[in-house]
């Protein structure tokens, strides 16, 4: 029997110390795990490979969240979509579950608050 493939997520953050908290919380939840601090990286990995969920912070420098998702669903529209955010004002909320985001996470957060919004936007997806 095949083993069970990895669910590979990538998270866009232009905090480091961000995306490391995520990544090694997500890996020890068994996920495999990629982190692009920069909006144009995070393309271009979303145009080479193939992940199930992006993890993509709302507030960035070139680009926003929102910004990133548009041009990423554009290129993987099977792909499952979360937000991570310090900003979780109703407006930006609304305005994610609007544009089609599976999952919002606010920061700061905890570990089974991002497990359990990584689940749901699987979940959506699937």
């Amino acid at each position: 029997m095949m083993p069970e493939r990895k669910r590979q997520v990538l998270v866009v953050d232009d905090a480091g110390e961000m995306i490391v908290l995520c990544v090694n919380i997500l890996q020890s939840l068994g996920y495999a795990v990629k982190g692009a601090n920069r909006p144009n990286v995070a393309l271009d990995l979303v145009g080479k490979e193939l992940f199930d969920l992006m993890i993509v912070d709302y507030k960035m420098p070139d680009m926003d969240g929102f910004q990133v998702f548009e041009r990423a669903r554009a290129l993987r529209p099977e792909m499952a979509f979360m937000l991570l955010t310090g900003h979780g004002s109703a407006d930006v909320m609304q305005d994610a579950a609007e544009r089609g985001f599976h999952a919002i996470c606010l920061k700061p957060f905890t570990r089974d608050r991002l497990r359990t919004a990584v689940e749901q936007a699987l979940r959506q997806r699937a």
